[in-house]
C-alpha cells in the first residue's frame, strides 16, 4: 500500500471488496483479518484507513457491508476483531465524504463505546484523523454531546469517554473553532458523572470516562484560544464541584496543569486549587487530621 488516503493498492483486496458489496464478504472479511494483525502490538491501521478512502465515496451499496463488518463481535484476542476497526474507518470517511452523516455518527459512537481495547483504539484512530480536518473537532463534539443522550450507560459514558481522549489531543484543540462549546460539553459531562445513580460507580464504561476527563481538562484550560475564559470556567467547576468524582478529575487537572508540559504559572494553578479547596465539605473531625497533610499538594490530590 502507498498513503493510506489513496485507497486499498492490492487487487485482490478490490475484487474482495466488490464482492462484499454485492454481497459475498467472506474474502474481504478474510484478508481484513489475516492482514489486520491486530493481534500483534502495532495494529495495520493503515490497512483500515486505506479500506476506509476506498469506501467512502461508494454509492450506498456499500452500507450493509459497514454495517456487518461494524457488528462483528469477535473476541478482541482473535483476529476477526480488526473487522469493526476497517468499518470505523469506513464510516469515517463516509463522514469527510459527507455522507450518511446521521447513521455514520451513530456507528463511530458505538464503536467509540465497544468493550473491546483494539476496536476502541482502533475507532480513537479513525476519529482523530476525522478531527483534524477543517470543521472535524466541532463536529465531534457536537456529535458527542448528543451521545450524552444515550439511554444506555455503558453506551452513554463509553462513547464520550473515546471522545474526550480525542478533544483532549494538542492538534484537535488547535482545529477546534469554538472552544466555549467544548467547556460546555465538559461541563454537562460533569454533569452527567455527578448525577448519575450510586450503581452506575461499577460500570466500566464510567471508569473510563472519569479517567479521561482530567487530561482533557488540562489541555483545554492551558491551550484554549481564550485562556481568561477557560480559567474562569475550570474556577467555577472547582467552586461547585461536590461529588467525590468530579472533584477527583478536577484535581488531577490540576496536577497534570501544574507540570511543565502545560507552561502555566504556578500562582494561576494555586489560584484554581484554592477555589476547589473552598467547595470541600467540612471535615467531621478536624482533630483527626493527620500533620503534614497538605504539604507537597502541587503533586497530591486536593480534598
Amino acid at each position: 500500500m502507498a498513503r493510506e488516503d489513496e485507497g486499498l493498492q492490492s487487487d485482490r483486496l478490490r475484487a474482495a471488496l466488490a464482492a462484499a458489496v454485492k454481497g459475498q464478504p467472506a474474502e474481504l472479511e478474510r484478508l481484513l483479518a489475516r492482514l489486520g494483525a491486530v493481534l500483534t502490538p502495532r495494529p495495520n491501521l493503515r490497512l483500515a484507513a486505506a479500506f476506509g478512502a476506498e469506501v467512502g465515496a461508494m454509492s450506498a451499496a456499500v452500507l450493509p457491508l459497514l454495517r456487518r463488518l461494524a457488528g462483528e463481535d469477535a473476541a478482541p484476542n482473535t483476529d476477526r476483531a480488526f473487522l469493526p476497526i476497517a468499518a470505523a474507518h469506513g464510516w469515517a470517511a463516509r463522514l469527510r465524504a459527507g455522507l450518511d452523516i446521521d447513521e455514520a455518527w451513530a456507528a463511530l459512537g458505538e464503536l467509540a463505546a465497544d468493550e473491546r481495547t483494539p476496536v476502541r483504539l482502533g475507532t480513537r484512530e479513525a476519529l482523530l484523523a476525522l478531527s483534524l480536518r477543517e470543521g472535524g473537532a466541532d463536529q465531534l463534539r457536537q456529535s458527542a454531546t448528543g451521545w450524552l443522550e444515550y439511554e444506555d450507560r455503558e453506551l452513554r459514558f463509553g462513547s464520550v469517554a473515546l471522545a474526550l481522549e480525542v478533544l483532549g489531543e494538542r492538534r484537535v484543540l488547535a482545529a477546534a473553532r469554538d472552544h466555549q462549546a467544548v467547556r460546555a460539553f465538559i461541563s454537562r459531562t460533569l454533569a452527567e458523572v455527578a448525577d448519575a445513580p450510586r450503581v452506575a460507580e461499577r460500570s466500566v464504561a464510567r471508569r473510563r470516562l472519569l479517567l479521561s476527563l482530567p487530561g482533557t481538562l488540562a489541555a483545554l484550560v492551558a491551550q484554549s484560544t481564550d485562556q481568561p475564559a477557560a480559567h474562569r470556567w475550570f474556577h467555577e467547576e472547582c467552586a461547585q464541584a461536590v461529588h467525590r468524582d468530579v472533584r477527583a478529575a478536577l484535581s488531577d487537572a490540576l496536577i497534570q496543569l501544574n507540570s511543565p508540559r502545560y507552561g502555566q504559572s504556578a500562582a494561576g494553578v494555586e489560584e484554581l486549587r484554592r477555589s476547589l479547596q473552598g467547595s470541600a465539605k467540612p471535615l467531621r473531625d478536624p482533630t483527626r487530621l493527620r500533620p503534614g497533610t497538605g504539604r507537597g499538594k502541587s503533586s497530591r490530590r486536593t480534598r
